[in-house]
Order: structure tokens, then C-alpha cells, then sequence
């Protein structure tokens, strides 16, 4: 049974010995990489947000006794205005079906990386076995679950699909040891943490406004595009 690593944890999940370097191109030697992790099955995007608490205070009322009429010379006014008719909210986008399919799939289009040909597909839901999560890249059958949740703004969902879609690319790859040297200057000095800061630089460069395990900066976004370019030197 595939075993799950929630993103965000960055917790490892077992270690096999490699051999070689790994050296980040124009960045000097990195420190060897004696174990590599085992590459995580399965990578995901944060989970739904729990509902915030409200708690009602009754408003104090006060009664105020009115004087005593007087003589006074009035004019009819006219009536008020209506109230201006408030528009009713925008329904949430469809999370599920050919809509929410086509959506999702239109943003990936938009990075200009052949998903498609790298047979990496879309399922629009959580993952059977790991709800409730934003987005899941499993890495065994190349499919990108899309959970209900990931449509609660187009900020998100763009997020989100551009992030597990950096996932699948990175996979395609096969090179975690060259990305754990990329990053490693910035902290993230093994396979979970790397992938992750590695995909929120793609999916900037891709569209994304801002990624959600860090902001990449300017130097890892011209890094991770000569690696988009091929160039692994």
C-alpha cells in the first residue's frame, strides 16, 4: 500500500544510498548528498481552513421618552427612496463535472509545458484515500487531484494547479538530487522541503501570485527557469 506525505509536514519517508554529486550550475560545489530520500508518493496542497467560530453580543437598548407636543408647521415630505437592491452573491465556480475539468485543464494549458505528452492527467476531487486536501500529485499513477476546496477563489485554484502540475514536472525530471542542491542554499536541505519550495518557484514563474511554503525569491525564480529551459549544469 503507497504511503502519504502531507505537505507542509516535510517529514522523510524512508532513505536508499545513491552515488555521484550534485552541482548547482554557476553556484559553486554543494555538500554531497550522501542518502537521498525516497521521493514521496504523494504531495499535496494545505488543507480546507477550519470555519471561523462567531459569537453574537446582544446590543444594549436604551428608551428615550418623547416631550410633550408642540404647536409646529410641518411639509409633507416625499417618501424615501428604496433600498438599492443588493445583488445576490456570485456562485462559487463548479467544483466537478466538464466545467470545473476544462477550468483546470485551461490552466495548466496556460504554462506551456506538454502535460499532456508527460501523461499526466486531472481528477476533479480529493483523493480517495487522503481528503481533505487543496490539491494531491500522486506520483505513482501521474494524476492531479483538484479537491472541492481548491475552487474557493481563482487565486487558489490557479495555485494550486500550478503547483501539483510543477510536481508532476519535477518527476518527470528525475533529478531530486540536483533539486535538494538547488535549494539547499535556501534551507531546504532535503527531498520533501525542496519539492516543495521548487514547485511554489514554478508555479510563480507559471502565474501564481504568491506560493504558500515560501515567496520565491528573484534568484530561485532565474534559477528554476534555466532548469525549465533543460539546463542542469
Amino acid at each position: 500500500m503507497s504511503f502519504a506525505v502531507a505537505v507542509g509536514v516535510f517529514g522523510l519517508v524512508g532513505v536508499h544510498p545513491t552515488e555521484g554529486r550534485a552541482e548547482a550550475a554557476g553556484f559553486g560545489p554543494v555538500a554531497p548528498v550522501l542518502d537521498l530520500p525516497v521521493p514521496p508518493k504523494l504531495l499535496m496542497t494545505p488543507e480546507t481552513a477550519e470555519p471561523a467560530t462567531t459569537t453574537t453580543v446582544p446590543v444594549a437598548t436604551t428608551t428615550t421618552t418623547a416631550p410633550p407636543p408642540v404647536e409646529t408647521t410641518t411639509t409633507t415630505a416625499p417618501p424615501p427612496p428604496p433600498p438599492p437592491t443588493t445583488a445576490p452573491p456570485k456562485p462559487r465556480p463548479a467544483s466537478s463535472g466538464r466545467d470545473a475539468q476544462a477550468q483546470v485543464e485551461a490552466i495548466a494549458d496556460s504554462t506551456g509545458w506538454n502535460w499532456r505528452a508527460a501523461g499526466v492527467r486531472f481528477a476533479m476531487g480529493y483523493h480517495p484515500s487522503d481528503c481533505c486536501h487543496w490539491g494531491v500529485y500522486e506520483a505513482a499513477r501521474s494524476i492531479i487531484w483538484i479537491g472541492p476546496s481548491a475552487f474557493g477563489d481563482q487565486h487558489r485554484l490557479r495555485y494550486v494547479v500550478l503547483h501539483e502540475l510543477a510536481h508532476a514536472w519535477q518527476y518527470r525530471q528525475n533529478r531530486f538530487r540536483e533539486i535538494i542542491a538547488d535549494y539547499t542554499r535556501w534551507g531546504f536541505t532535503s527531498i520533501a522541503p525542496a519539492l516543495e519550495a521548487g514547485a511554489d518557484c514554478l508555479a510563480t514563474i507559471w502565474g501564481a501570485r504568491r506560493g504558500h511554503y515560501w515567496n520565491c525569491p528573484a534568484e530561485a525564480q532565474a534559477l528554476a527557469v534555466r532548469r525549465l529551459g533543460g539546463d542542469w549544469r
